[in-house]
């Protein structure tokens, strides 16, 4: 796919990357909950696939639609935003309706939102479950892709490890992985907790490997467009994120990988941004609404 063929121009999805990182802030204070600053340092990737990608808002549900997989669930307001802000889902009801009871933009990704394909719990099965996405387009002679966001925590884990031999063993050329390599995990540093040499064992086992800088679009597009036409094997881009990115006090620290800002901190935040604070529309909204699955037009 060619520069001159996405949705919207770097330029615009770098603008949008600057107004979505607001956005997660909002919903995660807004809930009292949820996962901002993993969802920071995902965000430029989510944006950039869903740019590409062969999936459209006015039908999301088309049989031969790329596939997109978010196995490191817990970003899930970084993922609805780039859903929302390419036109998928109502932005208001997303950051106003993010973990209510009753509302379908739970804490996790949840299948039947458009542009979700699988719903995710425990962290390290994404990756099991593009490849079974990308077999099943191989073997019903269909062109589409899988995109799967992965993350370093998760990659520790031993289902990873047997599902990157399998997608070799199966030659699976319309997998690709994007690996938010942000080195934080909820406890601590990854490399601290359990170290992985990432790089190595997708090398080791016979992946096409791309590192490149995370928060750089020409360099996720650029990877984005060599995977993509790569003709034998899958492909992961390992991308060197900075966890909280855009907010100083939330860089590089796993203080806000799980805990959402206070409205002091919300604003203080916002301020850097450059960004209005308008938080308290949807916190009354948050009080008076209703979300009901029938929102959203599933197939």
């Amino acid at each position: 796919m060619e520069v001159d063929s996405l949705k919207k121009s770097l330029k615009e999805i770098q603008s949008l990357s600057l107004i979505a990182r607001g956005d997660i802030l909002k919903m995660t204070t807004v809930a009292n909950s949820g996962h901002p600053a993993g969802s920071m340092s995902s965000i430029d990737m989510f944006l950039s696939v869903l740019n590409r990608a062969n999936i459209f808002p006015e039908d999301p549900f088309n049989p031969d639609r790329d596939r997109i997989v978010v196995s490191h669930g817990h970003t899930s307001p970084g993922f609805y935003v780039a859903l929302a802000r390419m036109g998928f889902v109502d932005i208001e009801e997303v950051i106003s309706g993010f973990r209510y009871a009753g509302s379908v933009f739970e804490g996790h990704v949840t299948r039947g939102i458009p542009g979700v394909e699988w719903s995710t719990g425990n962290l390290g099965q994404g990756l099991s479950a593009g490849i079974g996405m990308a077999l099943a387009a191989k073997k019903r002679k269909k062109d589409y892709r899988v995109y799967v966001f992965s993350s370093d925590g998760e990659s520790s884990k031993g289902q990873i490890a047997e599902a990157r031999r399998t997608a070799i063993k199966e030659g699976l050329n319309n997998l690709i992985v994007l690996l938010d390599y942000n080195d934080i995990q909820i406890s601590g540093r990854a490399r601290d907790i359990l170290s992985v040499n990432i790089v190595g064992e997708y090398e080791a086992a016979g992946w096409n490997v791309i590192e490149i800088d995370g928060h750089n679009f020409e360099q996720i597009n650029k990877a984005l467009e060599v995977a993509e036409n790569e003709p034998l094997r899958p492909t992961v881009i390992v991308a060197k994120t900075i966890i909280g990115k855009g907010v100083s006090f939330m860089e590089n620290t796993p203080t806000y990988h799980g805990k959402a800002l206070t409205k002091e901190q919300l604003n203080k935040a916002l301020e850097e941004l450059g960004l209005e604070n308008d938080v308290e529309k949807y916190i009354e909204k948050r009080k008076n609404m209703a979300l009901t699955r029938e929102k959203i037009n599933y197939p």
